[in-house]
């Protein structure tokens, strides 16, 4: 499609998608839109100069490779009290996307989801082994009593053998 022939109507929603709540990126309204991502590009910063959007370095980042996974962490921890429109605000400032965060959150999400299913399997591996050992102690019980009875049993047959033997020679 012709930079040029972008109908009215397709641009304002493709300016709707950049402006807050939404804060899309600028490929995937392409995508959205079917154009190419420097018509996108342009639309944004024609939003830039009328002072709509912030002009913001980070906004390359649009995969959020710069950002460790402590920092993404972070945002959204600080992110998750907020509406969707702190939400566009912060993310405006911050140089991010809202859909970014949204990401963030759900990957956040599934690795507490994870983390508790470890520490429950763990938690029942655990139960599991402290009653194996107690069976196991129960058995070594057991077998120390055996073992001293049948000790028992050969020092009385050895003093037992041993009184015979004397009293035959008397």
């Amino acid at each position: 499609m012709s930079t040029h022939a972008v109908p009215i109507d397709i641009k304002e929603q493709g300016v709707i998608w950049l402006l807050p709540p939404y804060s899309w990126s600028i490929r995937h309204i392409a995508r959205k839109l079917d154009l190419s991502p420097s018509v996108i590009a342009r639309w944004r910063l024609e939003l830039v100069q009328k002072g709509l959007l912030p002009e913001n370095e980070k906004i390359s980042s649009i995969d959020g490779d710069k950002w460790t996974p402590e920092r993404r962490f972070s945002v959204v921890l600080e992110t998750a009290t907020l509406s969707e429109m702190e939400l566009a605000d912060y993310c405006r400032r911050t140089g991010l996307f809202v859909e970014q965060v949204k990401e963030w959150r759900v990957i956040s999400i599934k690795a507490h989801e994870m983390k508790m299913t470890e520490n429950r399997r763990a938690d029942r591996e655990l139960r599991e082994a402290k009653s194996r050992l107690r069976d196991l102690e129960k058995e070594l019980q057991r077998k120390d009593k055996a073992l001293a009875e049948a000790a028992a049993l050969l020092m009385l047959r050895e003093k037992f053998n041993a009184l015979w033997d004397n009293s035959g020679e008397d």
